[in-house]
């Protein structure tokens, strides 16, 4: 089992490739993506931009596993979460997941968000609380 705390950033392709990451994670179009940052959108139009634009919607089952009858085992839910991650590495709303993930009242009970696990998100919200920037 990988360790909670500290969440390290993930090893990417990309690093392995010796390339550069791509660093852009807004859609190709300005008419596309919202003038303003993720934090000033609500929560509905976030939802709306992944919904859009999201990598994951070609392969949701990707992201959030089988249904809730299906017992995945664990190293098919880890090369699962390991292709999702790659997924989410070149999401042009990547950020946008994030913040969606970090401003849910309650959080995920699953699945893939911006490349981390519901727990990692479990993780990172409580870090961002002992800052003082999520509320």
């Amino acid at each position: 089992m990988r360790p909670l705390i500290p969440v390290a950033p993930q090893a990417t392709k990309h690093e392995a490739a010796g390339t550069a990451a791509p660093t852009d994670h807004t859609p190709q179009s300005a008419e596309d993506h919202m003038a303003d940052g993720p934090s000033f959108k609500n929560l509905f139009d976030l939802l709306d931009e992944l919904n859009t634009y999201g990598e994951c919607r070609f392969d949701p089952e990707l992201h959030t596993g089988p249904d809730s009858f299906t017992i995945e085992p664990a190293e098919h839910r880890s090369a699962r979460e390991d292709a999702a991650r790659e997924v989410c590495e070149d999401c042009p709303v990547w950020d946008l997941c994030l913040d969606y993930a970090l401003r849910l009242p309650k959080l995920p009970a699953g699945g893939i968000w911006a490349g981390y696990t519901a727990r990692e998100i479990a993780t990172l919200k409580r870090q961002a609380r002992a800052l003082g920037e999520v509320a």
